[in-house]
């Protein structure tokens, strides 16, 4: 009954849905300036862009690691690469 009564909700008021996705986008991108990881001083579209291409990294990466987890061996000789390296840079859609 409580699922009915919620998709009834949200079929009425869509914008509630939204505004809490919204509210969780600047949250996080707020983050990840914070970390370095988005450039600071773009303009809102910027941001959400930024975002954009940050989840699309990191949904490749986790899809990536997930094929390729039984071939993993950890090497702890050599604790920097070359990924981190890349990881490093802020991303800016500029």
């Amino acid at each position: 009954m409580k699922p009915a009564c919620l998709f009834i909700a949200l079929w009425l008021f869509p914008g509630v849905a939204m505004a809490q996705v919204q509210a969780d986008d600047e949250r996080l991108i707020r983050s990840l300036e914070e970390q370095g990881i988005i450039c600071e001083g773009l303009t809102y579209a910027e941001k959400q862009e930024a975002l954009r291409i940050y989840l699309n990294r990191k949904a490749m990466l986790k899809g990536n690691n997930q094929k390729d987890k039984k071939q993993i061996v950890k090497d702890t000789t050599n604790s920097s690469d070359s990924s981190d390296m890349t990881q490093r840079k802020c991303i800016s859609p500029k």
